[in-house]
């Protein structure tokens, strides 16, 4: 398909900064496209998550309020009962993820608050809703970033009621540690695609891969790494 320009319809004239993500878009149960994005403000130099949509396969786009003061990077998921929960990289200082829905598909938002059980070095993570196959039934909520007040530690979490609580969680690397993206492999195993290093998060990108399954469990390898 031919190039085609949106900005028009997906960017307000005073953003400046503009990002997708980053991470991955969902596509709704009404067939919505839906995109996770962020952008700072001209002036207040604020930075805002905010979202863009296709209701016809890409053909065309829509974008709608700002979700919150001081958000940024950001990822989504469509809950069971139709609203779409945001969560995302927070600058209020307090070194916690920052949570809002939308019922309306994104145009406006809730309330913003920030979720005690995510802590984070104000830094980028990714959030996805796993299906399992029909022979598991699993349907809960993933959540990975470095679970520290520095960027260290990858962690992922998993949440069996919508994103209300995080009760299982296992650390992946001890070490530095920034960026990831988590993935539901062909398999119903979990792919998780993280920046890594000794000294610096930013050495190596690093693809761990593990059976749901491994969450729960108590024992880690010698060097904390998914088995």
């Amino acid at each position: 398909a031919p190039v085609r320009e949106i900005t028009e319809t997906t960017k307000a004239p005073d953003w400046t900064w503009y990002a997708t993500g980053p991470g991955n878009g969902i596509q709704l149960s009404s067939g919505r496209l839906f995109i996770p994005c962020d952008h700072a403000e001209a002036g207040t130099k604020m930075f805002r998550s905010h979202a863009i949509w296709s209701d016809d396969g890409g053909a065309t786009w829509a974008y709608g309020d700002p979700v919150g003061d001081k958000t940024n990077e950001c990822q989504a998921v469509e809950l069971k009962d139709g609203s779409v929960l945001m969560n995302m990289r927070c600058y209020e200082g307090k070194n916690l993820r920052a949570i809002s829905k939308t019922t309306d598909g994104g145009a406006t938002w809730g309330e913003v608050t920030l979720d005690e059980e995510l802590i984070e070095p104000v830094c980028q993570a990714s959030f996805i809703r796993y299906s399992g196959g029909p022979e598991d039934g699993e349907d809960i909520l993933l959540f990975s970033n470095p679970a520290s007040k520095k960027r260290e530690q990858m962690t992922v979490k998993l949440s069996r009621d919508e994103g209300e609580s995080w009760p299982v969680e296992k650390q992946v690397y001890p070490g530095p540690a920034a960026y990831s993206s988590l993935a539901v492999m062909p398999d119903n195993s979990v792919g998780l695609l993280y920046e890594r290093g000794e000294k610096s998060p930013y050495e190596t990108i690093t693809f761990a891969k593990f059976p749901l399954e491994w969450l729960s469990e108590k024992e880690t390898s010698e060097t904390g790494e998914a088995r």
